[in-house]
């Protein structure tokens, strides 16, 4: 039997007591959505100012990561991990992040003469791997729990609050995104979110939450702080008690992100769509090398030519053009021994 890991990777269901080879269309359409939109705010994070920018990273921000996590929790089993399981989940996750991590460090110290490790603090982008492995460890004995999503949320809002949750380890983002991967797992049951989801009436309720999610991004733009959308720290540094009501907005911040996550989610096509399906595949080639492609581009051109709306554009092209890039056959042939 296929581990559930592995078939995150290749757009399949856990296996169920049969065997099955057919990848279904739309989760691979969604990797690709997905990591696309993450390689474009990887490439714009610098230009908060440019209000195209600013606006298509506040509406997406929900279509990036916390889709990457509720796609991870719904190919993921709640069933105890035995000794070959547990093997095969270090192989696929904490190898590869130790493999990359170790090109990170060879890259930095070529391109700025430095020398950084990343074990403990994830190189750039990395953390989801290493979210990944620990709720992967956890969700058999999450499952177990009377109400583990509405456990996992009041984790998440009261980590704000502990001012040692950091980035070491991962750690604040583990538990703040848990309940994004729960809901994916919770997805994937029969029950009435998978009903409602596969509802004909819910395509519309789709696309009138991603419509207002657009529309909304662009009014609140300057309003809403990157770093409260990120919950990678405290709510506050030094003493996060002195935002005794920060907990309220991280809670908007996980209902809003599973809404939209879902909608989009609902709004990908159902069936093959050309290029776009088969890139699909490598959506999590896509989210673990771009990083790397785009250290040396910043490292010698930068983005200070981007500017108004047109400039915007090509930017966002070039965010396409690199996942699709990323996530080609050849591309993936040669870096698969790694990823």
């Amino acid at each position: 039997m296929r581990t559930a890991l592995t078939q995150i990777s290749r757009g399949k269901r856990p296996a169920t007591g049969r065997k099955s080879s057919t990848r279904e269309p739309r989760w691979d359409n969604a990797r690709f959505v997905a990591g696309t939109l993450v390689v474009l705010v990887h490439m714009s994070g610098s230009l908060a100012d440019r209000d195209g920018l600013r606006w298509l990273y506040l509406a997406t921000w929900a279509m990036r990561v916390p889709l990457f996590a509720v796609l991870a929790g719904y190919f993921s089993s709640a069933e105890p991990l035995r000794p070959r399981e547990a093997r095969r989940l270090i192989e696929s996750v904490l190898v590869p992040y130790l493999a990359v991590g170790l090109l990170h460090t060879a890259q930095i110290w070529l391109l700025y003469d430095r020398l950084e490790l990343f074990v403990v603090n994830p190189a750039w982008g990395l953390w989801f791997l290493l979210s990944l492995f620990f709720w992967r460890m956890s969700l058999p004995y999450l499952a177990h729990l009377r109400y583990p999503l509405a456990t996992a949320v009041v984790v998440a809002l009261a980590a704000g609050y502990v001012s040692d949750i950091g980035t070491d380890l991962s750690l604040s983002r583990t538990l703040t995104y848990l309940p994004f991967f729960l809901v994916g797992w919770k997805l994937r049951q029969r029950g009435r979110l998978r009903e409602a989801f596969e509802a004909r009436w819910s395509a519309y309720a789709a696309l009138a939450v991603v419509g207002v999610a657009f529309v909304a991004a662009w009014f609140l733009r300057a309003d809403v702080k990157g770093s409260t959308l990120r919950m990678k720290g405290p709510y506050a540094p030094g003493n996060p008690l002195d935002e005794p009501w920060a907990w309220l907005e991280r809670g908007a911040v996980l209902g809003l992100g599973s809404l939209i996550a879902l909608a989009a989610l609902r709004l990908v096509p159902q069936r093959r769509v050309p290029f776009l399906t088969a890139l699909g595949a490598g959506g999590m080639y896509i989210y673990i090398l771009h990083p790397l492609v785009l250290r040396v581009y910043q490292r010698h051109w930068g983005y200070d030519w981007v500017g108004p709306w047109y400039d915007q554009i090509a930017l966002v092209l070039m965010a396409v053009a690199l996942g699709a890039t990323l996530a080609s056959p050849p591309v993936r042939r040669l870096t698969k021994p790694v990823v």
